[in-house]
């Protein structure tokens, strides 16, 4: 079996303003199985801010060559436990998750759908806006007519309720906002966030710093908007440690490790309304697609990555008239990956 990490620059269709910068793509790693005239492949998205790098993805899932073959020799769905995972390696874990379970049905001849329980419902579906689509917003808003909400990107700066203005002048869909961590006084971050309250804001995702979960609760005691932790909760132990400080999840299978650690946030008994969002990273079609295999779970599905790449790799996945449609999983023609 042969088992490779595979580097690409995944660009943006147009620069991504964030609170801590300007972004125009993502670096990700592709862990790829091959055995018996089978390829398989897993995704790994290497953000600036995240320490996992494609060096550090190679070196791990290299690693684990051994307990991959081993496992493969029978059923990584049923040996789910075994299947190499560290909370330190998140997006290696997910990627070579994924190339396993993907190569497996391959193998098989199996759906990779067949493996996880059926869709009872439809998520609520959230399209990202940065202020850098200003200049395109009637272009972006005919797109967001095939989802239920808009995701607002706000970096906490003066222009933040400019832009938001502008986009709720021209669309009456419900919007939800994410700082990206944007405030580091919680004062500030409060009084942003009661603003929004007036504008019936769904949610506000990470205001304050990772590490702030005492400033978060703060602000969750001031304001009936939902407070969504993502960078703050990654695995199941943030989760089980630091849930009661916020209203909420976004669940990332890059940040958790893999779509079998997903399934265990979904299923944490948080109490109450707690709300659970299935989310992704700056991610291909490769990745979108497994975490939509689950999406159902949550209350909002935020999987609209492939719809701000300009170079996707594969391809099969599609939102369209509010909801999901998974298709056969390809590697695009034009893809080096081929």
């Amino acid at each position: 079996m042969k088992i490779s990490t595979l580097p690409f620059s995944l660009k943006f269709k147009r620069p991504f303003t964030l609170a801590h910068g300007v972004r125009t793509g993502t670096e990700l790693a592709f862990v790829k199985i091959e055995q018996d005239g089978v390829v398989a492949y897993g995704e790994a998205s290497l953000p600036p801010y995240r320490e996992e790098t494609l060096s550090s993805v190679e070196k791990w899932v290299d690693s684990k060559h051994d307990e991959v073959v081993e496992i493969l020799n029978s059923s990584p769905f049923e040996r789910r436990d075994e299947i190499p995972f560290s909370e330190e390696h998140t997006a290696a874990s997910n990627a070579l998750q994924t190339a396993m379970i993907n190569w497996h049905v391959k193998h098989k001849g199996e759906r990779l759908s067949d493996h996880f329980s059926p869709k009872d419902n439809d998520p609520y579906l959230s399209l990202t806006f940065t202020k850098d689509d200003i200049p395109i917003l009637d272009e972006k808003l005919k797109l967001a007519q095939h989802f239920t909400h808009l995701k607002l990107k706000l970096t906490g700066d003066q222009d933040d309720f400019d832009f938001v203005e502008a986009v709720m002048k021209q669309s009456e869909q419900p919007i939800c906002v994410d700082f990206n961590q944007a405030f580091r006084d919680r004062e500030k971050a409060i009084a942003s966030i009661s603003e929004l309250e007036k504008l019936s804001c769904t949610l506000i995702e990470q205001p304050l710093h990772e590490k702030d979960h005492e400033g978060h609760y703060w602000i969750k005691q001031r304001t009936a908007v939902p407070i969504i932790a993502d960078e703050s909760i990654c695995t199941y132990a943030d989760l089980k440690e630091n849930h009661e400080a916020y209203s909420g999840v976004n669940i990332k299978l890059v940040k958790c490790g893999g779509i079998f650690q997903a399934e265990k946030l979904l299923g944490f008994d948080a109490g109450g309304n707690y709300m659970k969002l299935v989310g992704c990273m700056s991610e291909s079609t490769l990745g979108v697609s497994t975490a939509a295999l689950i999406a159902h779970q949550g209350q909002i599905a935020d999987l609209d990555a492939p719809y701000l790449n300009s170079n996707d790799p594969f391809t099969g996945f599609e939102i369209k008239n509010k909801k999901i449609h998974l298709g056969e999983l390809c590697v695009s023609p034009l893809s080096p990956l081929r």
